[in-house]
């Protein structure tokens, strides 16, 4: 009892020591997470750990300095408002933002709480941010993925699977205009997207999935009359539905195209998420240290890959060619 009686004497002493001489007791950083789905793929896994790792690398280390509040709507848009407001509450220091609906979300509760985006669709024309160069506002981050991707994946599917002619392609509408895209931008955007397949000679059939109820109802649909293949837009819908369309393809023994390898579909083209991810660390880094997000540059993405998954292609009988092979940026056996 009495060693207990001097240990605590002890540490309060130390404690007032520490306070007279002024130094400040350890900040614990809060930034939120607006993410699309809990459920990881491995790849998924790796590519958070690599934006925890690039935290750590900086200084930011959850359990000492850094509380990550995590947070996903699971496929429904309307969650968001709820997590925005609860971020709030718990006087966030930054927010990473998984889609441009979750960024209009945390604006829409705070004008003045700091927004990394890891997908805002255009910034610019959708009223995100004045410009890349200097956002002006409360969101900086990367942008999304270019006008040309879908183009870009139409033309790897017709190479990877040449005898492919019909595509079904879902996509989000209520997405679009929950980030903050016109109707007739949205309307732009996917003619741009129906134009490509005819040029390639592909029947193409725009399906819209506004919500994960929205699933049964377009699995049916496509029960009924099954296309050749899957071309997954990229969005929080699409997102959290991973399990859904993977079980879906393998009952139609369709292949599935999708944005990033970390979905598992057969085939992926978009950017090297892991490397998005540290640099969405750098930005989180950057405002706990006292930037403003409005100065701090946009970027867009640099670094894309082409991922065909074997394992993938084999569970519907599809053959991976040579010629495949030698095409692709990675080969997942």
């Amino acid at each position: 009892m009495m060693a207990r009686q001097i240990l605590v004497a002890t540490v309060l002493a130390l404690g007032l020591l520490g306070a007279a001489l002024g130094q400040p007791a350890t900040k614990v950083y809060c930034v939120g997470w607006l993410g699309n789905t809990a459920y990881n793929t491995p790849d998924d896994d790796r590519n958070i750990a690599a934006f925890r790792q690039r935290l750590h690398e900086l200084g930011f280390v959850e359990g000492t300095n850094l509380v990550i509040e995590w947070r996903y709507a699971e496929g429904h848009n309307e969650r968001y408002a709820d997590f925005a407001a609860e971020l709030v509450r718990l006087k966030a220091d930054a927010v990473v933002a998984g889609s441009g609906a979750a960024a209009r979300a945390v604006m829409a509760a705070s004008r003045t709480l700091p927004i990394v985006t890891l997908a805002a669709p255009d910034p610019v024309r959708s009223g995100l941010v004045a410009s890349l160069a200097r956002p002006g506002g409360q969101l900086t981050g990367l942008t999304n993925l270019p006008d040309d991707l879908v183009p870009k994946q139409l033309e790897l599917l017709k190479a990877a699977v040449p005898t492919v002619k019909r595509v079904a392609y879902l996509r989000c509408s209520r997405c679009f205009a929950m980030s903050g895209a016109g109707e007739a931008e949205t309307a732009t955007n996917f003619r741009i997207h129906a134009e490509a397949a005819s040029r390639l000679g592909l029947v193409w059939e725009a399906l819209d999935l506004n919500d994960s109820a929205d699933f049964a109802g377009v699995a049916a649909r496509l029960r009924s009359d099954p296309p050749d293949a899957l071309l997954l837009g990229a969005n929080q819908i699409t997102f959290a539905l991973q399990r859904e369309w993977h079980a879906l393809a393998t009952e139609l023994r369709v292949p599935i195209f999708a944005a990033y390898r970390g979905f598992g579909a057969t085939f992926s083209y978009g950017p090297e998420y892991a490397g998005a991810m540290r640099r969405v660390a750098d930005y989180v880094a950057r405002i706990l240290r006292g930037a403003w997000p409005g100065e701090l540059p946009m970027e867009q993405p640099t670094l894309f890959e082409f991922v065909v998954n074997v394992k993938a292609a084999r569970a519907i009988g599809l053959e991976v060619t040579p010629h495949l092979r030698l095409r692709a940026d990675v080969i997942l056996d």
